[in-house]
C-alpha cells in the first residue's frame, strides 16, 4: 500500500513548519484509513512534532518523556525537531525530579479506546513490558495502532534480527534503559540506506556505510555501563517478524494484543500495524482465526513483485553454483590435458584413429 512514510529529520528541516504540517496532514489521511480516531478516547505516546492525531478534532490526550515545556526546552537548539509543531503534553513521564512508568502517567484518562505509537515501539528496553502497559490502559477490545521500521528498508539493513527470546530477557530483567546487546548492535551496523533503491531491488550499501566509527560504537557502550540511558533501536522488525512475536507473546501468557491488520508502505521505510486489545474476561481465545498472515493485506501487485524477486535470487544462486562447478570442470579438463598420460594417450589414439578412417573408407568402396 502507498502511503506516506514518517518524515526524517532532513525532510523537516527541508520543508519548513508549514510545509511539514502539510505533511503530516496527509499521513494522517492514510492512518484514518487505518482506524476512526473519531470514535472514543484516545491516546498518542511520543507525538514530538510529528502527531497524528489531531486535538482539534479527536477526543485525544498526549504522553511524553516530559512536560510540554520540558520537551520544548530540550529541543530549543535541534534544529531537526519543529517546536512550534511539539503539542500540549498531557500526560509527562518525568515528574517532581523521578519517573514513572507509562501506566502510571496516564493512568488518570484511562481507558483509552485506542492508543497510537509512531517509531516508538522499537525503542523501549523491553518491549513486552511496555506491551502490558499500554494493555493496562486501552479498553477491551481497544485499538494499538503502530509505525514500525521495516528493518530491511531503514539504517536496519544489516542489523541482527532480534528475537523472542531476547524480548523475554528483557523483561524477566526489568530493563529500564537499552541493554548493552542493543546500543553494541545498533551503533555497529547502522548504515547509511537509499529507502528507494532498496525497494527498487538495487544492491543495499556495505558495511562501508556504516553511520558511526568504532570510537563511538565504544564510547556509546562505555556510556551505557556507566547507567546512562543511550538511545536506539533495540528491537528491529520485518511484517513477518512482527505478527510471529506477537502471537508468540501471547501463547506464552505475555502478551494482550493480537494483530488485526498488517499494511506495508510501498516504497517508505516502515510498516503499519492495527493490534486488539484482548477481552480481560478470557472471551477472546479464539483470536488466531482473525489474526492475518504477514503480507495479507499487500496488494496483488507487490506480492507478485516479491516472488518474482524471490524466484530471481533462487535462480542466480543456481546460476552461480553452474558457473562455479564450470570453472572446476575447466580447470580439471586443462590439468588433464597438461597431463604426461594425455601426451602420452595421444600419441597412441591418433594412429589408431588414422587407422580406423582408412578401414572406413576400405570398407565403403567394397
Amino acid at each position: 500500500m502507498t502511503s506516506p512514510s514518517e518524515p526524517t529529520a532532513q525532510t523537516r528541516r527541508a520543508l519548513g513548519v508549514d510545509a511539514h504540517a502539510a505533511a503530516i496532514s496527509s499521513r494522517r489521511e492514510h492512518f484514518l484509513t487505518l482506524y476512526n480516531f473519531s470514535e472514543g478516547h484516545g491516546l498518542e505516546i511520543g507525538p514530538l512534532d510529528s502527531a497524528i492525531s489531531d486535538a482539534s478534532l479527536d477526543r485525544v490526550a498526549y504522553v511524553d518523556v516530559f512536560d510540554t515545556d520540558g520537551i520544548r526546552s530540550h529541543y530549543a537548539n535541534d534544529e531537526n525537531v519543529l517546536i512550534d509543531l511539539i503539542p500540549e503534553i498531557d500526560y509527562p513521564l518525568y515528574v517532581d525530579g523521578g519517573m514513572r512508568t507509562l501506566a502510571e502517567a496516564a493512568a488518570p484518562g484511562a481507558p483509552f479506546d485506542w492508543v497510537i505509537a509512531s517509531h516508538v515501539i522499537e525503542h523501549v528496553p523491553d518491549v513486552i513490558g511496555w506491551l502490558r502497559q499500554v494493555a493496562e490502559l486501552a479498553a477491551d477490545d481497544g485499538a494499538l495502532i503502530l509505525a514500525v521500521p521495516d528493518r530491511r528498508y531503514c539504517f536496519d539493513r544489516h542489523r541482527p534480527p532480534t528475537t523472542t527470546g531476547q524480548a523475554i530477557q528483557a523483561y524477566e530483567s526489568a530493563d529500564s534503559r537499552p541493554s548493552i546487546r542493543a546500543v553494541y548492535d545498533f551503533f555497529t551496523t547502522a548504515v547509511a540506506v537509499d529507502t528507494g533503491a532498496l525497494w527498487a531491488g538495487r544492491r543495499p550499501p556495505g558495511f562501508s556505510a556504516r553511520m558511526h566509527d568504532r570510537a563511538t560504537v565504544t564510547a556509546m557502550m562505555e556510556r551505557c555501563r556507566a547507567g546512562e540511558y543511550v538511545d536506539c533501536h533495540v528491537w528491529t522488525f520485518t511484517p513477518e517478524s512482527f505478527v510471529e512475536q506477537v502471537r508468540e507473546l501471547r501463547h506464552l501468557g505475555l502478551c494482550d494484543w493480537y494483530v488485526e491488520k498488517l499494511v506495508p508502505v510501498v516504497g517508505g521505510l516502515e510498516f503499519h500495524a492495527v493490534l486488539r486489545r484482548l477481552r480481560r474476561d478470557g472471551s477472546s481465545a479464539d483470536v488466531d482465526l482473525e489474526e492475518p498472515e504477514a503480507g495479507s493485506d499487500m496488494p496483488d501487485w507487490l506480492f507478485d513483485e516479491w516472488t518474482a524477486r524471490a524466484d530471481v535470487r533462487r535462480q542466480s544462486r543456481k546460476i552461480r553454483r553452474l558457473r562455479k562447478r564450470n570453472r572446476r570442470l575447466r580447470r580439471e579438463r586443462d590439468a588433464l590435458a597438461g597431463s604426461r598420460r594425455m601426451r602420452v594417450g595421444s600419441v597412441i589414439v591418433e594412429p589408431l584413429a588414422r587407422i580406423r578412417r582408412v578401414l572406413r573408407r576400405g570398407a565403403s568402396g567394397m
